[in-house]
């Protein structure tokens, strides 16, 4: 197993799925945003199509036999999620991937909705209790829309940082870190952007995740195959 073929079969499974079908350009291409655009979106149900794709995740992550698929009780939120549910808005559903490789982490995919579908939110999270990475699309606003492409381009690279065992979280009494191959990104505790915590940079921090070093709490894992 490797990445290409695990995104070759992702493909495959996802165009099985007529909402795969629903793909749409940046409508923003040659302009900028309308004003009245941060304040609406006229078609909330296209952005099921990441629905779609997490599906398709599942169901190759089964079938190649990397993990098992156990749904989630949202009744009993506080063993799902290590902080609560994201955003702080319980999921209509969600299920958990727990690889079969020893020392890999689980994945969790939790679908919530706004303006009438109740699935057009995708969130990934990892680990057990997990920590969540991102939700996607972030802002469902039709000025913020780029297309498609770029969102499902996002839930697949952080599904892979997840299965891959590229992906490291950190937590520390003044920051939350977490980053993968492509870079990372810092919150601090009062909600703002930060870059250090006083015990060093970010940099230093993921890496002593990544080494089994760090004195914080930490999410990480082995590699799914």
């Amino acid at each position: 197993m490797d990445q290409d073929t695990l995104r070759a079969a992702v493909d495959a499974a996802f165009e099985q799925d007529p909402a795969s079908t629903a793909a749409w350009p940046d409508p923003h291409t040659d302009h900028e945003p309308d004003p009245q655009e941060y304040s609406r979106c006229l078609d909330p149900a296209k952005y099921r199509i990441l629905t779609a794709r997490a599906h398709a995740w599942t169901r190759v992550l089964t079938d190649t036999g990397l993990a098992t698929l156990e749904p989630i009780d949202l009744t009993r939120e506080h063993d799902t999620w290590r902080d609560g549910s994201p955003s702080g808005i319980a999921p209509v559903r969600a299920h958990r991937l727990r690889p079969h490789q020893q020392n890999a982490v689980p994945l969790v995919l939790s679908f919530r909705g706004f303006d009438g579908p109740d699935d057009n939110l995708v969130t990934i999270s990892a680990g057990q209790p997990a920590v969540p990475l991102a939700t996607v699309p972030a802002c469902g606003c039709d000025a913020c829309d780029d297309g498609s492409e770029h969102l499902l381009t996002e839930l697949d690279e952080h599904v892979l940082g997840v299965v891959t065992g590229d992906f490291v979280h950190v937590s520390t009494p003044r920051l939350t870190a977490f980053g993968d191959s492509r870079g990372w990104q810092a919150n601090a505790a009062d909600g703002s952007d930060d870059g250090s915590d006083g015990l060093g940079h970010v940099e230093q921090l993921l890496e002593d995740a990544r080494t089994g070093c760090s004195p914080h709490r930490v999410v990480h894992g082995a590699r799914w195959w």
